[in-house]
Order: structure tokens, then C-alpha cells, then sequence
């Protein structure tokens, strides 16, 4: 009782409250501080308690761009060298007070430098990661001809490896037996480096390649660790066997493969459950004389269940109608701005029926032709439970059109319990007309949330809750809930 009264009595020069923070033990301290940019946990020298408890952090991060905001916050025409020397010096001072055996996290970002003396500086860091036995390092460098350290590629302690804007050189032997996550972002290198790279990892689970234009290794369709896959800009080709039984979640983002490659890929993934899909350009993966061949038919893939549509081009709508088909009996789909409005085009798509349980959609506005849309959708995913819609635009794209009378029939929403519309951001008559269908048509809705009120002008918003409240609400249970 005693001790808990003097904790309550003011300090001097706090203003009357005590310093908690100075009465943490070190290790706590420590441990706050390894949440921090190294520069500002560095500073914390100046203060008594802390003194040189940083030398003890086990995460260092070092960003040339933050280091020359902070230093020399006013001074926009530094000279580059200068910055990037002075940014060197406390590299080096850093590393040679630090005290802590070992290393959780090492993260070196230097955007680009014209210095040839200071690559030898840069491997040094990265060796001196290495011997620190560090788990996770994250490496990005725009240089043209860095070559990377081997111990990089013979480390058993490493768990997560980030390369980025780096060369890889044939190493005599690529060994790392801990590493469960690899990304490689620009990094040049040989097919047979990074061939050799991948097979020298027995245990890896997560592979991120971002490269324009490399020849995927034949390896990487064959393994039996990976759980996620995520390729982009890279270059896929037909493989004489694809068989990857962990994979859990493929991401492809513009990578150039014909449709019946991509097929491959997919239908070599038994045990898929979520593909993200983002194309711009059909014509790296589609057989024209047969849309229908584009992708996969998620029928083969009874594992698959989320799909997240993040871009699909405008100039071929059949191979999108084959595409939804070939998705129809995933649980869950999530469509970005840049896929839903290709089908909020002008042209008419006959939707499928689907067997969608929940629904993510993101428009640019609420008009007559993406209500439409919405409603096509809603209407054909005859399971559908939830519908997530998220509404992009500024206050000076508000749509105020409504809805053709042909549009406001019926819609039997047999199976939806909850909706929720975000960022009003305006009043229109399309979305007043969206809210009206759904309560008036789901039979055993729950609850339907619409988020963004705050944005509306106060006359606005009475004008839209007091419209809401009229309308005829087909489930007794459903609630209507203004954010």
C-alpha cells in the first residue's frame, strides 16, 4: 500500500506527474525502442534513463530518404554524395557501438547512389547482418552493378529474404535451410542463378518474384513447400509437369503466358483455395479463337474458394463472361474499381448463376448503370449471404440519375442477411433506389450498414435517413444502421 502511494505522489519537474516510462525495466525499454526507426532510436541517448540501450535493439532499419528528411529537413538541393556520405558515417557508427549478439530484422533502403568507393561499405553491412545471425533481411538498392555477398545465399538463420535492384552471381552453392519467405524484386540474375537459388531453399513456403520479363524456373512448378505464390510482369511458359500440392494461394499480375498455360498452373494446384488475378492485357493470356479457354474451370478446382478480381481489360467482355463462369462456384469474390467498371462498361454481360456466399465489390459512383450491374450480380449468386460494396469518388462526381422503372422489379434475395454500403459521400437517387431494392427484396436480412453519413451536408442526410425509414422492409428482423 505503501509503495502504490508514493507512485501517486507528483515528481518534480514533471509537472506533476511521475515518469512511468523511467521505471520500465531495460528490457521492456529495449523492446519499445526495436519498434522505431534506428535515427530516432539513436537519439534516445540524450535521454538519461534510456542512456545506450539502443546498442541493445534487435531490429535496424536504415532508409537513406528518411535519414535526409530528418537531417536536413530545409536543405532541398543537398548535394546527393553529401547526403549519402553523411548517411554512411552513421551506418558505421551504428554498427560498430551495436551490442547485441543477434539480430531479429536488418532492413537496409538506400533509393541509389553514384559512389563506386561505397559498395564495398554496403556488402560490409550486409555481411555484418549475417554474422548477426539476422532472420529477416530486407535489401533495396537501386545499382546496376552490386553484386550481392554469397553468405547472403549460405545463411541458416535466415527466415525472410527481400532483394530488390541487386545482381546475383552463380555461387558454387545456394543452402539455406531456415528460409520460409523469399522476394525478389529487379534483382538480376540468370535463369540457371535463380534456378539454383530456389532449389537451394528445402523449406521455403512463400515466393514473391516481381521481375519483368524473367523465364520462371521450371523448379518452382514442381515444389512441394510452397503455400503462396505470388509472380508479377514475370514470363510463364508451358512446363512438361506442373504439380504443386502445398500451394494454398496463387497471385498473378500481368504474367505472360498463353490461356492454356495459365490452365496449367492452376489445375497443377489441387490444394488452392485463393487466387488473386489482376490482367490488363488479355492478350499475353488469351487464346482469342477460344475465350472460354481463358484460366481454369474452378470446377476442376474444388479447393478453390476466394478469388480477387483486381484488373481485367475493357476490349474483350466475352472472355470476362467466360472468365465469371469459370469462377461461378467460389465462396467468395472481391472485385477492385478497375475490374467492376469493365462490366459496368455499356455493353450488356449475361451474368451466370454463381454460387457466391459473399460479395466485395468497389465502384467509382451509384448510377443507373452500376446499380444495374449490382443488381445483376446480386440477382444470379442465388447463395449469396453478404454483400460488401465500397464507393470511390469525390463529391463532384455524385451521379443524381435513378433508375429506369425496368430495373426496380423484383430481385429475390433469397439467402442475404447483411449489407453494408461504404462512403456515401453524397446523396443520389441511384443509391437511394439500391437501398430501397435490397430491403424491399431480402427476405432475411439481418442488417444493412451504410457507412460515410458524416460526409453529407446535415440537410442532406436528415433527407436520406427519413427516405430510408419509409421504405417497406421485407424481413421483420432487418435493422438499418447509419454511420
Amino acid at each position: 500500500m505503501e509503495s502504490r502511494t508514493k507512485k501517486m505522489i507528483p515528481s518534480e519537474g514533471t509537472n506533476g506527474f511521475e515518469d512511468r516510462l523511467s521505471d520500465l525495466p531495460d528490457h521492456l525499454i529495449v523492446h519499445i525502442l526495436s519498434f522505431m526507426p534506428t535515427l530516432d532510436a539513436v537519439r534516445t541517448m540524450l535521454l538519461r534513463r534510456f542512456g545506450n540501450l539502443w546498442t541493445l535493439v534487435p531490429t535496424l532499419s536504415f532508409d537513406l530518404e528518411e535519414y535526409d528528411e530528418v537531417i536536413w529537413p530545409d536543405k532541398e538541393d543537398k548535394p546527393v554524395d553529401e547526403v549519402f556520405s553523411s548517411f554512411a558515417r552513421f551506418i558505421r557508427n551504428v554498427l560498430m557501438l551495436h551490442k547485441r549478439p543477434t539480430i531479429d530484422r536488418f532492413r537496409l533502403f538506400i533509393s541509389s547512389f553514384t559512389d563506386p568507393k561505397l559498395k564495398d561499405d554496403v556488402q560490409m553491412w550486409l555481411r555484418f547482418a549475417i554474422d548477426r545471425q539476422v532472420k529477416d533481411l530486407n535489401f533495396f538498392l537501386e545499382c546496376d552493378d552490386l553484386v550481392l555477398p554469397h553468405c547472403i545465399f549460405m545463411s541458416q538463420s535466415l527466415a525472410r529474404l527481400t532483394l530488390f535492384g541487386s545482381i546475383i552471381e552463380h555461387q558454387p552453392r545456394f543452402h539455406m535451410g531456415s528460409l520460409r519467405e523469399l522476394l525478389l524484386g529487379d534483382a538480376v540474375g540468370s535463369g540457371q542463378v535463380y534456378n539454383q537459388l530456389i532449389l537451394g531453399y528445402p523449406s521455403l513456403q512463400k515466393l514473391d518474384i516481381s521481375i519483368t520479363n524473367l523465364v520462371l524456373p521450371h523448379c518452382i512448378f514442381m515444389s512441394q513447400s510452397l503455400i503462396k505464390l505470388t509472380l508479377y510482369e514475370c514470363m510463364l511458359e508451358h512446363q512438361p509437369h506442373v504439380h504443386m500440392g502445398t500451394l494454398r494461394e496463387l497471385s498473378l499480375v500481368n504474367v505472360e503466358g498463353s490461356g492454356q498455360v495459365y490452365n496449367q498452373l492452376i489445375l497443377g494446384c489441387p490444394s488452392l483455395q485463393e487466387l488473386n488475378i489482376h490482367i490488363i492485357n488479355f492478350s499475353h493470356v488469351l487464346n482469342i479463337t477460344s475465350p472460354s479457354s481463358f484460366l481454369v474451370d474452378a470446377i476442376g478446382v474444388s479447393s478453390l474458394q476466394v478469388v480477387n478480381v483486381k484488373g481485367l481489360p475493357y476490349y474483350s467482355l466475352p472472355s470476362v463472361e467466360a472468365f465469371l463462369r469459370q469462377i461461378r462456384n467460389v465462396e467468395v469474390v472481391t472485385m477492385s474499381v478497375d475490374a467492376f467498371e469493365v462490366l459496368c462498361s455499356g455493353t450488356e454481360i449475361e451474368f451466370p448463376q454463381t454460387r457466391w456466399k459473399r460479395l466485395v465489390l468497389r465502384s467509382s459512383q451509384y448510377d443507373n448503370r452500376r446499380v444495374q450491374v449490382i443488381l445483376g450480380l446480386v440477382k444470379s449468386s442465388v447463395k449469396l449471404e453478404e454483400l460488401i460494396i465500397y464507393n470511390h469518388f469525390s463529391s463532384d462526381e455524385i451521379a443524381y440519375g435513378g433508375l429506369e422503372s425496368s430495373t426496380t422489379g423484383t430481385y429475390l434475395m433469397t439467402l442475404l442477411k447483411k449489407v453494408t454500403i461504404h462512403g456515401c459521400g453524397g446523396f443520389s437517387k441511384a443509391q437511394l433506389q439500391l437501398v430501397e431494392i435490397v430491403l424491399q427484396n431480402a427476405v432475411l436480412l439481418e442488417q444493412l450498414v451504410i457507412t460515410g453519413m458524416n460526409q453529407l451536408k446535415s440537410v442532406d442526410e436528415l433527407n436520406f435517413v427519413e427516405q430510408v425509414s419509409k421504405f417497406r422492409r421485407a424481413s421483420a428482423k432487418a435493422t438499418v444502421i447509419f454511420d
